[in-house]
């Protein structure tokens, strides 16, 4: 892990040449020349709308970064500082992912780890708040209208568990079930009540919307965007899809979202996408045609940006990983001899 600090170009390079190599596994088994003929018959002007709405999510992200880190008495920070941390955390040259760069920042802002970590759990939480519903709505509408294309199980998952998982989520990170779990006995239990913490974000964030409205309305609006522009992707290759089959497509194949996942979700990504696809209809090429044209704005341009403002942020990375934040400077004082 350390290695991989040090040497952001060349994971970057090992995060690309993943995903190029899933996206060479996939055409290779349904063969190469059908995928060259994909992109024969291109449709131009539809980039434009796949490469201006990614270019939007980053504006979009740092507004609702900046309203979620704020929430219950958090740092409120500084518009260039946010915009270098969403654009760093975009980059695939994140082994542990987009939120671990977050925590090790909000960590040196804050001076405490544990309330660092609760707030990238809440942030990745709202990002599922927004899009697991929209996704849910897209499954039982189909269902409703009858869907009886092959593999569409796919929406009774949606249909089922996102309500299901909601209610227990929230149910299990409400203040007084917390209470119960002391994190000073540490092992699984601490872990658990941090993650339920972070599930009880939402509590706060949905009791407090008046203030943290921000919140609410980048993370719709980055999903919004970057909806737009896989959509822009598929239309660029000449797929047609309903909204309820672009939705699901788009929510399946972030099973994971890209923030959250190692290296920018670099392979897995193109390949739960691609299936997810075929699985609303689509022929498998055709779908991984415009996974790739997706992914060219949302995994590789990002990358220059996030390796240029790296060097900014990582004076932050490296005060959390070193233990030489403000507070632990304080602590280690304290501990220390009379006349040490």
């Amino acid at each position: 892990m350390r290695w991989s600090r040090d040497h952001p170009g060349q994971v970057t390079l090992a995060a690309i040449a993943l995903a190029a190599g899933a996206v060479i596994a996939i055409a290779a088994a349904y063969g190469f020349s059908g995928f060259g003929q994909v992109w024969l018959h291109p449709h131009p002007a539809w980039i434009l709308l796949a490469v201006g709405a990614e270019l939007l999510t980053v504006p979009a992200y740092a507004f609702a970064y900046r309203g979620a880190a704020a929430v219950d008495g958090g740092p409120r920070l500084g518009l260039p500082l946010v915009a270098r941390l969403v654009v760093a955390g975009f980059g695939p040259f994140a082994m542990a992912g987009g939120f671990a760069l977050d925590k090790d920042a909000l960590h040196a802002i804050e001076d405490d780890e544990s309330a660092a970590t609760v707030r990238v759990l809440g942030l990745g939480a709202l990002e599922w708040a927004i899009l697991a519903p929209v996704a849910w709505g897209s499954a039982v509408v189909l269902l409703v209208a009858g869907d009886h294309r092959p593999l569409s199980s796919l929406l009774w998952p949606w249909a089922i568990a996102v309500p299901v998982g909601f209610a227990l989520g929230l149910w299990l990170a409400a203040p007084d079930r917390l209470d119960r779990l002391d994190r000073r006995r540490g092992g699984w239990r601490r872990r658990l009540r941090t993650t339920l913490e972070g599930v009880g974000v939402l509590h706060i964030l949905a009791r407090g919307i008046g203030s943290c409205w921000a919140a609410w309305v980048g993370t719709a609006c980055y999903w919004a965007l970057d909806i737009a522009s896989f959509y822009g992707a598929t239309r660029f290759i000449g797929l047609h899809l309903n909204v309820g089959e672009l939705v699901l497509g788009y929510a399946t194949g972030y099973a994971l979202t890209r923030r959250s996942m190692p290296l920018g979700g670099a392979g897995v990504t193109e390949v739960l996408m691609t299936f997810a696809m075929h699985w609303v209809g689509q022929p498998v090429l055709p779908a991984l045609a415009a996974v790739v044209t997706y992914r060219v704005f949302n995994f590789a341009l990002p990358t220059l940006p996030a390796l240029v403002v790296r060097p900014r942020i990582r004076p932050l990375i490296a005060a959390a990983e070193e233990g030489r934040t403000p507070a632990a400077r304080e602590r280690r004082r304290a501990a220390a001899p009379l006349g040490a």
